[in-house]
């Protein structure tokens, strides 16, 4: 019963892990378009995807990966 518990408690973290992987993550893939990161983060299913957007667009300007527009 022990090691059922304890693979049960694996497993749940790994797909803690993969649903997490999936959300916000993946939607650095847009590189510098805006419109791109609201598609990828919305197919995904994230939430707040506007103002997570906004916030990493202005973290690449600010760190010159990507142009100030």
């Amino acid at each position: 019963m022990t090691r059922f518990k304890m693979c049960m408690a694996v497993l749940a973290v790994m797909a803690g892990f993969d649903l997490h992987s999936m959300t916000p993550a993946r939607a650095d893939a847009w590189g510098c378009s805006y419109e791109k990161c609201l598609a990828v983060c919305a197919k995904v299913g994230g939430q707040r995807c506007s103002a997570y957007c906004t916030k990493k667009l202005q973290e690449k300007q600010a760190s010159k990966a990507c142009p100030a527009s």
